[in-house]
């Protein structure tokens, strides 16, 4: 009778324990933190590995960016640029005319010639500059209303004034100041057209041999 009621007295350990039901759900939020954090981890290596591939290389040529600024005070002033002052039409005397009125304005005047390149050059002018003049042709623009920018290869800061066909006089300092209070756009990096020009069409320029006779400068 007593052992009858012995094997009555709770479960048998024969079968499987079951798990409660806190220690599952533990459990279960343990391998998905896992899972998740290798998952984020990968993700994150990827794109830096991508971001690293598609950035732009050390070393490579700034972007331009433009911005506005009043051209008077970003640029030189005339005191500070010397400039030769060339002939690339028939008109005698031009170079030498140009060159007075420039200086009178406070420009440093170099050379005063024909143009040694013999251009023949149907527009306003040419302003030639190197890689450390541009602010320098930047400014002659002012005074040579419509003369084009042209890059060349010398090392210092001088600036040429090719004077072309359409060339009539320098732009009365009045207007020049005007100009030069008014804010301007100015492009602004190493991959950058030149600019803080006035608003006004640059002309045209030709490339041909100049016709000869040459006049005095």
């Amino acid at each position: 009778m007593s052992m009858l009621s012995g094997q009555g007295l709770g479960p048998t350990s024969d079968g499987p324990r079951k798990r409660h039901p806190v220690t599952t759900a533990i459990v279960v939020l343990l391998m998905c933190a896992v899972l998740f954090g290798a998952t984020y981890g990968a993700v994150r290596l990827l794109r830096g590995s991508s971001d690293t591939g598609s950035g732009t290389p050390s070393g490579s040529p700034s972007p331009c960016v433009t911005t506005t600024v009043v051209p008077g005070v970003v640029l030189p002033k005339p005191g500070q640029v010397t400039s030769n002052v060339y002939n690339a039409t028939t008109r005698a005397g031009l170079a030498k005319r140009t060159s007075a009125e420039l200086q009178s304005r406070g420009f440093v005047i170099g050379h005063v010639a024909n143009d040694p390149l013999s251009k023949k050059i149907t527009g306003v002018a040419e302003i030639r500059y190197g890689a450390s003049g541009l602010a320098n042709a930047q400014l002659m623009r002012y005074y040579v209303i419509g003369a084009v920018l042209v890059k060349d290869g010398r090392k210092d800061a001088t600036i040429d004034v090719v004077l072309g066909d359409a060339f009539k006089v320098v732009t009365p300092q009045k207007a020049v100041d005007a100009a030069l209070k008014k804010p301007t756009p100015v492009a602004t990096g190493t991959n950058c057209t030149p600019s803080a020009k006035p608003s006004t069409k640059p002309s045209t320029k030709a490339t041909t041999a100049r016709p000869t006779p040459s006049p005095s400068a």
